[in-house]
C-alpha cells in the first residue's frame, strides 16, 4: 500500500504482505523431485501456463495447514486507519458486519467462482457451510439470488471494530488459530501472529520523462516495472506511435530484458545480497537500453524453456557494477513464478486529494480454516521455491517475491496518477502500458485500461486480438514468438484486470478507469 499525504505532500509504504511463520525452513518439505520440472497447468486463460514447480510430498506447500504464512490483511488495514483514518474504525466497519452477518445476494460471478472452486471449497467442511449452501455454489437466477453468510467473520469484525488488530492477533481468536496449526500438523503459532506488524517506509521512486513513479518497498512487481520505467526513459515513445509495430516490439525487448534481472537478481533483500540501487540507477538502464534491438525481435527470442526457468542459471547482464554493494561471491538463483488469482486492488482518492493505492494477495487454500474463527487463511508458503539454495527459498520470517505493483505517478511532487491490478506475473507489463497510455499518449485512465495490450512475461508474447493484423504481422516479422488471444469474461483472463484514478488538480476533477472484461467498479 502507498499513502500520499496531501497535507504534508508525503507518500509512505504500509508493507502487508506475507512472511512465513518463524518456524518455516529450508527444507520444511520433502521435494520429490530434486530437479524441478516444467507443469503445463489447464488454468481459465487460453492455453493453461507454464510455471516451474518442486513437486512436494503430499501437496504440502499448496495445501493445507503446513502451507498456511502469517496473516497480514487486519494488521495492515488498521495500522493504515492508526496512522491516518479520519473516522471511528467501528463506523468503517459497520457495512462489511451488515454483509458478513446478514449475507449478500449472489451474482453470476460469484455463482461461476464457486462452481469453478466446488471441488476445494468441497474439501474444507468450514468453507462450505458458507460458500455452498445446501451443498452448491449460491444460485444466482432465478431473482432474489441465494445468499452468502459469514456469521463468524460478522463477529470478528465486530471484536475489531471494538479492540482493534488485538482482536486477532492476541486473545481468543489468536488461541483458536494456534490450537487448530498444533492439531493439524501447522507451524504458524499464537507468537508469530503476536509478532507481526506491518513495514512502514518510504517507497522507492524513479524518474520518468518530467514525471516521477513510486511503488511499495518490497521484492515485488514493483521492482521490475520501476527498472522497465528507466530503460523507457531513453526512448522518444510518443514518436513511435501507440501500440505500433516499432513501440510494441521496444515494450517486448525492455520487459525481457528487465525479467532477465527479475528471475535472476530479485529476493528479498532482508536474507539474501540484491542490487536493488543497480537495477534502478539511470547508468544501467542506459546500458540495457543500447542493447534493444529496434529492428529485430533482440533478447529472449527462441528460448527453449520459460525465463523464469532459464535465467535461473545464466545471468545476461551484470547490475552489481552500478551497486555500491559488492557483488556476492555466489549469486543465489530467484527463480520462481506462479498464476494465481487470489489478488485484488483498489484505488482511493478522498476530496482532501489524499491517495491510496493498494494492492494485495493470498493464494487461497482448502483444509486450513480454524472453524468458528472467521479467519481465511492464506498459503503464501506456495509462493517460495520448496527447495533450499534459491534466493526465494523458505526461511523463518522471510518474505516470498511477488508481482503486486501498485504505482502512484506524480507530476510536480503532486500523485495525478494511481493504479494497479490483480494478475499475477501479468501484473508488470500492462501497468507499463496503462501508465504509457496516460502520461506518453494523453490519455483518460478508461481509455488507457480498454486498450489493447501485450504481455511478455513468458517465452511466447501474448497479443490481444484487438491489435491491428498487419502489426501483429510486422512483430512476427521482427522475430518475435506471437500468440494472439482474445479477451473475456472468465475468473482470470489472458492479462491482468487494472483499475486507475487520474488526478487533475487544475479542475478538481477525479478520473477513473476500470477493467472491462472482468468485475470491476469505479464510485464517486
Amino acid at each position: 500500500m502507498l499513502v500520499y499525504l496531501a497535507k504534508d505532500g508525503k507518500t509512505v509504504s504500509i508493507d502487508f504482505t506475507c512472511r512465513a511463520p518463524r518456524n518455516a525452513r529450508p527444507d520444511m518439505y520433502r521435494v520429490v523431485d530434486p530437479d524441478g520440472y516444467q507443469k503445463q497447468g489447464a488454468g481459465p486463460q487460453r492455453g493453461g501456463f507454464t510455471s516451474l514447480y518442486f513437486n512436494v510430498a503430499d501437496d504440502a506447500n499448496t495445501q493445507g495447514p503446513l502451507s498456511v504464512t502469517v496473516p497480514t490483511v487486519c494488521a495492515g488495514i488498521c495500522e493504515a486507519h492508526r496512522r491516518y483514518g479520519t473516522l471511528p474504525l467501528k463506523e468503517l466497519l459497520e457495512p462489511a458486519i451488515h454483509f458478513a452477518s446478514e449475507g449478500f445476494e449472489s451474482n453470476w460471478q460469484l455463482t461461476l467462482y464457486a462452481a469453478n472452486l466446488f471441488n476445494a471449497f468441497s474439501e474444507d467442511p468450514y468453507l462450505a457451510s458458507m460458500w455452498l449452501p445446501d451443498g452448491h455454489p449460491a444460485r444466482s437466477y432465478p431473482k432474489p439470488g441465494e445468499r452468502i453468510i459469514q456469521r463468524d467473520l460478522g463477529e470478528l469484525l465486530k471484536r475489531i471494530a471494538r479492540h482493534g488488530p488485538d482482536a486477532m492477533y492476541r486473545g481468543d481468536v489468536a488461541g483458536a488459530i494456534d490450537e487448530f496449526m498444533r492439531n493439524n500438523g501447522g507451524i504458524l503459532t499464537r507468537q508469530d501472529l503476536e509478532d507481526y506488524s506491518p513495514d512502514i517506509s518510504d517507497p522507492l521512486s524513479v524518474p520518468f520523462k518530467q514525471y516521477s513513479i513510486m511503488t511499495v518497498p518490497r521484492p515485488s512487481g514493483g521492482v521490475t516495472n520501476l527498472q522497465m520505467f528507466r530503460v523507457l526513459e531513453w526512448f522518444d515513445l510518443h514518436t513511435m506511435g501507440h501500440n505500433s509495430a516499432e513501440y510494441l516490439n521496444l515494450i517486448i525487448q525492455s520487459a525481457r530484458h528487465t525479467f532477465a534481472d527479475r528471475h535472476r537478481y530479485l529476493g528479498d533483500w532482508e536474507y539474501t545480497p540484491v542490487p536493488l540501487t543497480g537495477l534502478l540507477s539511470a547508468e544501467y538502464a542506459r546500458e540495457l537500453a543500447e542493447q534493444v534491438d529496434l529492428k529485430g525481435a533482440g533478447v529472449g527470442r527462441g528460448l527453449e524453456k520459460e525465463p523464469w526457468i532459464y535465467y535461473m542459471d545464466r545471468a545476461i547482464h551484470d547490475p552489481w557494477k552500478f551497486d555500491p554493494s559488492p557483488a556476492p561471491e555466489s549469486i543465489y538463483q530467484p527463480a520462481m513464478d506462479t498464476y494465481k488469482g487470489d489478488t485484488t486492488h483498489i484505488n482511493v482518492v478522498d476530496k482532501d486529494r489524499n491517495v491510496v493505492t493498494c494492492t494485495h494477495t493470498g493464494p487461497f487454500i482448502a483444509g486450513a480454516n480454524p472453524p468458528s474463527t472467521g479467519v481465511y487463511l492464506s498459503g503464501g508458503m506456495s509462493l517460495f521455491i520448496a527447495k533450499q539454495g534459491f534466493a526465494n527459498s523458505i526461511d523463518g520470517w522471510k518474505r516470498s517475491i511477488s508481482s503486486m505493483s501498485p504505482l502512484m505517478v506524480f507530476r510536480d511532487g503532486r500523485p495525478i496518477l494511481c493504479q494497479g491490478a490483480p494478475g499475477a506475473r501479468r501484473i508488470i507489463n500492462r501497468a507499463i502500458q496503462v501508465v504509457n497510455n496516460v502520461v506518453v499518449f494523453g490519455m483518460g485512465p478508461q481509455e488507457a485500461i480498454i486498450q489493447p495490450t501485450i504481455d511478455a512475461s513468458t517465452t511466447q508474447t501474448l497479443v490481444d486480438s484487438r491489435v491491428p493484423a498487419d502489426t501483429i504481422e510486422e512483430l512476427r516479422r521482427l522475430g518475435h514468438g506471437i500468440t494472439v488471444v482474445e479477451e473475456e469474461p472468465g475468473m482470470l483472463g489472458n492479462f491482468s484486470r487494472p483499475s486507475a484514478i487520474y488526478i487533475d488538480h487544475e479542475s478538481g476533477l477525479l478520473r477513473a478507469g476500470v477493467d472491462a472484461f472482468r468485475p470491476a467498479i469505479a464510485l464517486g
